[in-house]
């Protein structure tokens, strides 16, 4: 098979859809050497992954980065002349294509808090990607709650939808607290005991009740600071104000955007991780907090209830109250944040990068009527690990 994906958010530094397509390159060029890919990006996405992949992986930068003369004009052209059996696309199918096409479309939030965006990022949506998750040969999404929505919203047949679930990388394991807690001090001034939230710094995240439950654990007496770590989004002000007005400037850090090799170290060295978001399509930091040590707080709700299963403490989202409650109690009882640890690393343990591949790569052959035996299994070698994605 002759594959495209359409790799152009590599690079971004926009969260879960550049994690994606990180975690799904790692695991195609770990197990597969007999398909051909090529992939598509801007010219930033392409000099990331130059040199990381293997033989069979083939990098073509787009001429223009523009998402309008990119999507309906380039890729079309490219993937005809290049005769591509199959794309990969990320939520916009291009139009005019002659090959067969998967649609990755992780979730749509904006279906549901159209608040959280932008009008124009709504309006975009709202038409495109509902007009490509019926025109799409199949869709790929990350939870059966996404792909229930998926179904329901667009009134899409549910077989037209599978789901790849993410797993965390190879290098999220627990590290040593200590250890954890010093250059966490020395790269990023993080010091003191602390409640984490890692993931977009925007409004669908529910950080203003995050910020609201946390001024009442501080008022409990607890000690803990409160760390927002994450690129902040659109709508993130209000958190920002609200914490001017709690006056919490200096029990809050936001350390923005942290490199890659610094966050299994964050994770380990929180006290607590909550994830309090409003809706989420997969919820891949609870995966990767879990995987690291971390006992976790998040929200009843979207597809995060399914992703920690049994292994986490879930809360009402919109309950600023029982937020601020568990999270005093996990803090106060070192038992229970000692059993949230295990049952999190069995959790975690279910997910993986590697399937994410084999069940994609069963997705492109079932399209294309191609039936042979499952691709060879075994350890992704040390030069197709996720870190050399970073």
């Amino acid at each position: 098979m002759k594959i495209g994906i359409d790799v152009h958010s590599i690079g971004s530094g926009k969260g879960g859809n550049e994690t994606y397509y990180r975690y799904l390159l790692s695991g195609l060029s770990a197990i597969d050497a007999q398909n051909e890919y090529r992939l598509y990006g801007t010219r930033q996405s392409v000099d990331q992954l130059a040199g990381r992949l293997p033989w069979n992986f083939h990098l073509q930068p787009m001429a223009s980065r523009s998402p309008y003369m990119r999507i309906p004009f380039a890729l079309p052209l490219t993937l005809r002349r290049e005769r591509v059996d199959l794309f990969h696309v990320q939520f916009i199918v291009p139009p005019g294509l002659k090959c067969k096409t998967v649609a990755a479309i992780f979730d749509i939030t904006y279906e549901h808090f159209p608040e959280a965006f932008p009008a124009y990022q709504r309006m975009w949506s709202k038409a495109l990607i509902r007009s490509s998750a019926r025109r799409a040969d199949h869709i790929v999404t990350l939870s059966e709650h996404s792909k229930q929505d998926i179904a329901r919203t667009y009134g899409i047949d549910e077989d037209k939808i599978t789901v790849t679930p993410l797993g965390a990388a190879d290098d999220f394991y627990p590290r040593d607290r200590s250890a954890a807690k010093e250059l966490l001090e020395r790269k990023c001034r993080i010091k003191d005991d602390f409640v984490l939230y890692l993931g977009r710094l925007q409004a669908r995240k529910n950080l203003v009740r995050l910020v609201e439950a946390y001024a009442q654990v501080r008022r409990a007496g607890f000690p803990h600071k409160l760390v927002l770590a994450g690129k902040p989004d659109f709508l993130f002000e209000p958190v920002l104000a609200r914490i001017r007005e709690l006056k919490l400037d200096n029990h809050i850090l936001i350390p923005g955007y942290l490199q890659a090799e610094h966050i299994p170290f964050l994770y380990s060295a929180a006290d607590l991780f909550v994830f309090p978001s409003l809706y989420e399509g997969f919820g891949l930091p609870v995966i990767e907090a879990m995987a690291c040590g971390a006992p976790v707080v998040t929200s009843r709700g979207s597809s995060l209830e399914e992703v920690a299963g049994d292994a986490a403490l879930l809360v009402d989202p919109l309950d600023q109250d029982a937020l601020a409650q568990t999270i005093r109690l996990a803090l106060l009882d070192d038992g229970l944040r000692d059993r949230l640890r295990q049952a999190g690393l069995r959790q975690s343990a279910k997910f993986s990068a590697e399937r994410t591949a084999r069940t994609t790569i069963a997705v492109y052959e079932a399209l294309l009527g191609i039936n042979r035996p499952q691709l060879p299994g075994g350890a992704p070698s040390p030069a197709t690990t996720l870190r050399d994605f970073y």
